[in-house]
């Protein structure tokens, strides 16, 4: 699960470059009022992810409508590209909390730049599951550093039991 969390000043510079090359504008004056709810955020977001449907999301005033629209677009929207949130987080977004709506767009317009994370346990190591891998030429100074990590001999090293 992701936590939000304040931009540095590189990743804002980056996010209002992109703002400004689609057209949109975000009124620091009216940023917590109007970004509070989800249809505005919605259409920023349909620029670069037209799957989204707006039909789902009323303009809301009332922080208990914001707080429902924000779980509804989570649950439909952001689990389909990746992001889930906690309810606490959900909370700063209706809420309008400075920097939360900023991190959201950050994290989702560029979120295909982030490298993918890898998560090999040990007992891959033992299952000759790097092996695999390895054939594939996936990774494989990742595979050599983990091997050397758990005291593997060698990335190559099979359990005797495992049969391919």
């Amino acid at each position: 699960m992701q936590r939000i969390r304040a931009l540095s000043g590189r990743e804002h510079a980056r996010l209002e470059k992109w703002l400004n090359i689609e057209g949109i504008t975000l009124n620091p004056r009216s940023l917590r009022d109007t970004y509070s709810d989800v249809r505005p955020v919605a259409q920023i977001l349909q620029k670069k992810y037209p799957s989204i449907k707006l039909e789902f999301y009323t303009s809301a005033s009332s922080f208990a409508r914001r707080l429902q629209n924000w779980q509804v677009f989570s649950f439909r929207d952001l689990k389909k590209l990746g992001l889930r949130l906690k309810a606490s987080d959900l909370i700063q977004l209706a809420e309008g909390k400075p920097g939360a709506v900023d991190w959201l767009l950050f994290r989702l317009i560029f979120k295909e730049e982030e490298p993918p994370k890898f998560r090999i346990s040990s007992k891959a190591i033992s299952l000759g599951v790097l092996k695999s891998l390895e054939e594939l030429n996936c990774c494989s100074h990742e595979l050599d550093c983990l091997a050397a990590m758990t005291g593997a001999e060698s990335s190559l090293t099979l359990d005797k039991d495992w049969k391919l």
